[in-house]
């Protein structure tokens, strides 16, 4: 098995559990005796001293034993010293996954785990550094949101459900409808229960959401590939490419076209009109996506960590990749001396009013027999060289860094 699909099986182990031990705190101490800072995390102002950063670990990691919905706060210097230890006690925070689009860049969205079925989701202003929490309130059911991450002028999310009945039902010989919705303007969208989404980002263009579709694993249903649903009949258009690939993923809109990839090596650019353009690019065979989107950096490129799949050696390795959209779009490798093939990575999000991005690096032989998981955050400029790294504890459980 490797190392890739070893760490997702710790993962989900995590999930079920939730019970692990915190290594980043005195562990003579009790969490318990942490200051709490907050019971609403819209309140914090996440103001640090000069040049000292604030990590936040979720509750989904950390558990003290006694008490629930914790999220610990960690202000830490440059050398990776500890300076101040606190706790966000809010019920309605958690585990969160980050993404940005081009249209807001100073303007991070936050969705909260599965498991925590809610109906709100987060989004974090990186000029005044304060969370809002944006609730879902115009669905007669309840609101089981599963991403938020989306490209487009308007905020877009999916649920896991059908608005139509709040539930989560499986048609047989189909599969499960699920709805995307358009959070300003209020607008609903069942999807065909044959064409369910993936939890990948939703692109928005002039006249269409665009998706991509979790592929059938049965002759009996459709194929699925990507997808264009009119915003106003609500009718899916389904793109395919000449070989049905393992997996579609969707990366990027700049109004007029979607861009999308596969794991077969293919590069799409689909117009609003619905003419698509294939590529073919070596780079992007046996690639995956399921990692995390892509980070734009300016309106015509961004970067993305994609695993890569070796029929031979079966193993998986995590490449850095830059993607250029436009009339000449492409994908190329990028490749820097402090990346090591051996260790595991997650790219949090790029900061346009600094410039920089955060990426945190797991040494994937730590944290086995109770020892303490260990690695670094990566800090990097717009071209991904290292600006600075910077050693930390559990960063597999770090889900936010704020400079």
């Amino acid at each position: 098995m490797n190392k890739i699909r070893k760490l997702l099986l710790g993962v989900l182990g995590l999930c079920a559990l939730c019970w692990i031990t915190f290594d980043y705190f005195d562990q003579n101490s009790d969490a318990e005796s942490l200051p709490i800072l907050s019971t609403d995390v819209t309140s914090v102002s996440f103001s640090s001293h000069e040049g000292s950063l604030f990590l936040l670990y979720p509750d989904r990691y950390v558990k003290s034993g006694t008490e629930a919905n914790n999220t610990y706060l960690v202000e830490i210097g440059r050398d990776g010293k500890i300076l101040n230890e606190q706790i966000i006690q809010d019920p309605d925070l958690g585990s969160i996954a980050l993404d940005q689009k081009i249209e807001k860049p100073n303007l991070l969205y936050g969705t909260l785990d599965q498991a925590q079925c809610a109906d709100h989701f987060y989004t974090f202003d990186l000029h005044t550094k304060r969370f809002k929490k944006e609730v879902v309130t115009y669905f007669d059911y309840d609101v089981t949101i599963d991403s938020v991450s989306h490209q487009g002028t308007d905020t877009w999310f999916k649920t896991l459900t059908s608005h139509k009945t709040g539930k989560q039902t499986y048609i047989k010989g189909k599969g499960i409808p699920a709805t995307i919705s358009n959070y300003e303007r209020q607008a609903k969208y069942e999807t065909p229960p044959e064409l369910e989404p993936k939890s990948q980002k939703i692109l928005e263009t002039e006249r269409h959401i665009a998706y991509v579709t979790s592929l059938a694993v049965s002759d009996k249903r459709d194929p699925g590939g990507m997808v264009f649903l009119d915003k106003v009949t609500g009718k899916a258009t389904v793109f395919q490419g000449e070989e049905q690939p393992y997996e579609y993923t969707t990366l990027y809109s700049d109004g007029t076209s979607a861009y999308f990839a596969d794991s077969l090596g293919n590069m799409y650019r689909i117009r609003d009109g619905g003419e698509m353009t294939t590529k073919a690019i070596p780079l992007l065979v046996n690639a995956y996506y399921d990692a995390d989107p892509i980070r734009m950096t300016s309106e015509e490129s961004g970067y993305q960590i994609v695993s890569k799949y070796d029929l031979f050696t079966e193993t998986d390795e995590l490449i850095v990749v830059k993607w250029t959209f436009g009339d000449k779009f492409t994908v190329e490798q990028v490749e820097r001396p402090y990346w090591d093939n051996n260790n595991l990575y997650r790219y949090l999000y790029y900061n346009p009013l600094l410039k920089r991005s955060y990426i945190v690096e797991r040494d994937f032989e730590s944290g086995q027999d109770d020892e303490v998981e260990t690695g670094r955050l990566l800090i990097v400029d717009e071209q991904m060289n290292l600006i600075e790294s910077i050693q930390v504890d559990f960063p597999w459980g770090l889900d936010f860094v704020i400079e």
